[in-house]
């Protein structure tokens, strides 16, 4: 039976694979590129931007396999793709690190967008790491509950913010520091930013479980206790 998200229970894979792949895609592999590259004479802005390619290549192979692409894929995709262009008739590679912050931006502005529409961003990744039955218990939960849908929208708000300040503190790193230490500084910055917002995340979703008996990530109230 395939989940909302286009899933099947069998095809679902552990949490902490789920949680890897994209730290190997968009931390791992983009340093060896273009450390690698470096080490076998590339120049910078050659290595810049065919490290760059390799997360919007993961995504576009993951889209194909799946023949389907949700919207913040899309979105990420598309502005992976304008970042390897633009960088094609810059010729700098500062240029190209300011433009790679400024996909952060793009992403934040993106997750705050999302509170606009009907379904936030922290609802629609919740319901990415459920199964098809969860998912469907949890989007009733969503419509039932509106102390549900005041807690994602909070954590929508702070993921969104923390990719803006990602950005703020890149663009900084790529004007100011010499050039190649900027990729490995920028992805040591990223990590660091989003195992804050991760343990935020964890601590506020606990808090909010013991107030309103509810889970925020989960399928269920925690326990038959009303919303007052």
């Amino acid at each position: 039976m395939a989940s909302p998200n286009g899933r099947t229970e069998t095809q679902d894979m552990p949490a902490w694979r789920t949680a890897a792949a994209p730290v190997l895609f968009v931390v791992v592999l983009p340093l060896a590129v273009f450390y690698g590259l470096r080490s076998q004479g590339v120049g910078q802005w050659p290595a810049l931007t065919l490290s760059g390619a390799v997360p919007a290549v993961r995504m576009a192979v993951e889209a194909a396999t799946r023949r389907r692409v949700d919207s913040f894929e899309a979105f990420m995709i598309g502005m992976l793709a304008v970042r390897i262009v633009t960088s094609l008739f810059t010729g700098s590679p500062r240029a190209v690190l300011v433009k790679d912050a400024g996909l952060a931006a793009a992403a934040g502005l993106w997750i705050l967008g999302s509170l606009l529409v009907a379904r936030p961003f922290a609802f629609q990744v919740g319901q990415y790491w459920l199964g098809p039955t969860a998912a469907h218990a949890r989007e009733a939960a969503w419509n039932d509950s509106p102390a549900l849908r005041c807690g994602l929208a909070r954590l929508t708000a702070l993921w969104g913010c923390a990719q803006l300040l990602d950005c703020g503190a890149g663009v900084l790193v790529a004007l100011l520091l010499p050039v190649e230490a900027v990729p490995a500084l920028n992805r040591a910055k990223g990590l660091a930013l989003l195992c804050a917002v991760v343990l935020a995340t964890v601590l506020y979703s606990r808090r909010y479980g013991r107030r309103h008996a509810l889970s925020l990530f989960g399928p269920a109230p925690l326990t038959t206790r009303r919303e007052g």
